[in-house]
């Protein structure tokens, strides 16, 4: 496979390269806010989409439901068109997290990811 990342995959550009390097998004201006979680947005600062996920053990208690919530918001981010429109985004939640709020969760960062697309965009 090239090294050119494929159109729906999830290379090391589109992550944050250290833990806590996403701080500056979290100190930025804007936040989609929904009922379940927010969405920090930064402008990217090489025109390519990143993204970073948030979870603390006081909201997600158990790691298997922490990597279930981080698989979730990458697969929406892989297939989603905001990977390439050249946003820095973190997800956070807002809420203490029970698995019958998985797909409500979805529904909500696709939602999000959707108010970012840029016009135009299917």
């Amino acid at each position: 496979m090239p090294r050119s990342a494929r159109k729906e995959g999830y290379s090391r550009r589109h992550r944050f390269a250290a833990r806590g390097s996403f701080g500056a998004v979290l100190r930025g201006s804007r936040k989609l806010r929904g009922r379940l979680c927010v969405v920090h947005v930064m402008p990217a600062t090489d025109g390519t989409s990143r993204l970073g996920i948030a979870l603390t053990r006081r909201l997600v208690a158990s790691s298997a439901d922490r990597n279930f919530v981080k698989r979730l918001v990458r697969e929406i981010f892989r297939r989603h068109v905001v990977k390439q429109a050249g946003f820095d985004c973190v997800v956070m939640l807002r809420n203490k997290f029970t698995l019958s709020d998985a797909a409500p969760i979805a529904a909500e960062v696709a939602a999000h990811f959707d108010q970012l697309k840029p016009t135009g965009a299917p």
